[in-house]
């Protein structure tokens, strides 16, 4: 679970700077919000704080935000490499959480 709390902060921090690194626009500008959530949800799980329901509620943030990367692939501004790596990502950190919760 410390794994996937881990890759939350890291890949929130990269979602909330891609703007920067990506250009200025609309898709890139939508990455913020999932960003910030990211990282609060990745801290608490390394924390251990907010007992099993943080956990959970990341799960389904992260099958989301899963989700809208793979229905937007084809039509959003955010840099393609970028947008495969926050998928591959957002797998792994599913996994890594699916894995914890069961346990």
């Amino acid at each position: 679970m410390g794994l996937a709390g881990s890759l939350l902060v890291f890949t929130g921090f990269w979602h909330a700077c891609e703007w920067i690194m990506g250009g200025r626009n609309r898709d890139t500008l939508a990455l913020i919000p999932f960003g910030i959530v990211y990282i609060v949800l990745g801290y608490l799980i390394v924390t251990f704080t907010g007992g099993i329901a943080v956990p959970i509620l990341a799960l389904v943030i992260v099958l989301v935000g899963l989700s809208l990367g793979i229905m937007t692939r084809r039509v959003t501004a955010v840099r393609k490499w970028v947008l495969w790596i926050f998928i591959g990502l957002d797998i792994l950190i599913a996994l890594g959480l699916l894995i914890g919760l069961l346990n």
